[in-house]
């Protein structure tokens, strides 16, 4: 990463840019926690919760371990006991870093089998989505309007919780990684950590915003001081319209902060 500008917008990508949540949790997601926990017998009552969990509720856009995590224990409560589960919950609540390798090392110096199988679970997923045919993930429309704005003013950071692999894979079969400076995924940690990472190029904390779909994606912004524009859920398409209508004119003349911002932030937060 290198700063260019004085601005700085930082982007989510799966449900913000990248029209895949839906499509990644019903295809990749759920059904992976379905197999390795032999629970096809309760697929149609888990995957209904999966998805109002991890697409409408405010844990949407969460990392893919903790959402896992909050599943299993309601199928521990009310389907099927889950082995090692304190274990692994005790990890999600603990660890530095909600990864792959990090989950690895945990398992290894525990040999906790719910780990074990939430290690295969993700590797499993991560497989799945290699098989998604090249074209079926697809930006919303406007947004490489918005970006070719942007970058004429501000340098562009993807954050995101989604696996490096395959967030810079969407980018660029979308023909919008042209437009990033740098990709910051899952691998350096949760976000609003990659955030504070970003602020340490010298950007002043009103000359950067975060765009995002998530919670976790306003908490990061809050946890650093920045400023938040929300995409909102099922009016996607209508929130980058909108972004070029008011929102990036405030940001750029520094009147973001203020009613503004609390106006979006409330209807972000009305639309879960």
């Amino acid at each position: 990463m290198e700063k260019r500008k004085e601005f700085l917008v930082c982007i989510d990508s799966d449900g913000c840019v990248m029209d895949t949540m839906d499509l990644k949790h019903d295809k990749c997601l759920a059904p992976c926690m379905l197999m390795v926990w032999e629970l096809g017998e309760y697929k149609i009552e888990l995957t209904a919760r999966w998805r109002e969990i991890n697409l409408y509720s405010l844990d949407r856009g969460t990392n893919r371990f903790r959402g896992l995590a909050k599943m299993l224990k309601e199928v521990n409560e009310n389907y099927k006991r889950i082995e090692g589960l304190a274990g692994y919950v005790h990890w999600v609540s603990t660890t530095e870093e909600l990864s792959d390798e990090s989950l690895k090392e945990a398992y290894e110096e525990t040999g906790n089998e719910c780990m074990r199988k939430a290690l295969a679970w993700s590797e499993l997923v991560n497989g799945s989505m290699n098989f998604m045919y090249e074209g079926e993930v697809l930006a919303f429309d406007g947004v490489k309007e918005v970006l070719k704005e942007i970058v004429k003013e501000a340098d562009i950071a993807v954050v995101s919780a989604g696996g490096n692999a395959e967030v810079q894979r969407d980018w660029k079969q979308n023909g919008l990684e042209s437009y990033v400076n740098e990709f910051l995924t899952q691998e350096g940690g949760e976000k609003e950590i990659l955030v504070e990472k970003l602020l340490e190029f010298g950007y002043d904390k009103d000359h950067v915003l975060m765009i995002g779909d998530a919670p976790s994606d306003l908490e990061a912004a809050g946890k650093n001081g920045i400023l938040f524009y929300p995409i909102l859920v099922r009016e996607e398409e209508e929130s980058w319209r909108k972004f070029l209508q008011g929102a990036w004119e405030r940001f750029i003349a520094l009147n973001y902060r203020g009613d503004f911002q609390r106006r979006v932030n409330q209807e972000f937060l009305d639309n879960f």
